[in-house]
């Protein structure tokens, strides 16, 4: 068997090309090897990621479902209560709006028993619009409307609304009507003027006296 020192140079130099050729290949042959490894890692990785998030979007999906299932019963629960107010609201309007009728009729029936002793006294007389507002009660209306007739100018009053805190009546005067006459009513309570006409006298009523 020939040693390396029996062969020719030339052939020694071929022989040490191989064997560097032979080196590169299987540094490039662990290296491919290497980064096929990472593909694979990386492709197994990949298909994780990809079962886990088909099971996220098939969890979302069911937590969606469930939502809309839920918003649906709110939704229905939540029209039911809405129209059950609705028609309790529409009740106590019209509720109110009775009373407010009943309590109008009452004002007139005392307008009428509070106007005067003949029909006669009304001659040569002025109608009068008389609007308070601020009226906080049937019986502070009540009391007010007693008043108003009891004035010497006054032959007659009669009520033409109280609803929402205002109070409209009907006065017959034989002369002017004023405010002033009104703060004597009750000094406790505050007169503002607001309107001050022939044929209309409006004001607001608060507590406190005027200084």
């Amino acid at each position: 068997m020939q040693t390396r020192e029996a062969i020719p140079s030339d052939a020694s130099e071929t022989l040490e090309n191989l064997e560097q050729e032979i080196r590169v290949l299987r540094e490039r042959l662990a290296f491919y090897e290497g980064f096929d490894g990472l593909i694979n890692e990386n492709v197994a990785h990949a298909r994780e990621l990809f079962r886990l998030a088909a099971q996220e979007r098939e969890a979302a999906s069911v937590e969606v479902d469930r939502v809309r299932r839920e918003a649906g019963r709110r939704e229905a629960e939540l029209r039911a209560a809405l129209e059950s107010l609705a028609a309790e609201v529409q009740g106590f309007a019209a509720a109110a709006e009775a009373r407010s009728a009943r309590v109008a009729g009452v004002l007139g029936e005392l307008g009428e028993s509070t106007g005067g002793d003949e029909p006669a006294g009304l001659v040569g007389t002025q109608a009068v619009a008389v609007v308070a507002h601020g009226v906080p009660s049937v019986g502070v209306a009540l009391s007010l409307q007693r008043f108003v007739a009891s004035l010497p100018q006054v032959s007659g009053v009669t009520a033409r609304e109280f609803a929402g805190g205002v109070l409209r009546l009907d006065a017959r005067v034989h002369d002017h009507l004023r405010v002033d006459q009104i703060r004597s009513w009750e000094p406790s309570r505050r007169v503002e003027s607001l309107t001050e006409r022939e044929d209309v006298i409006e004001f607001e009523l608060g507590m406190g006296s005027v200084q």
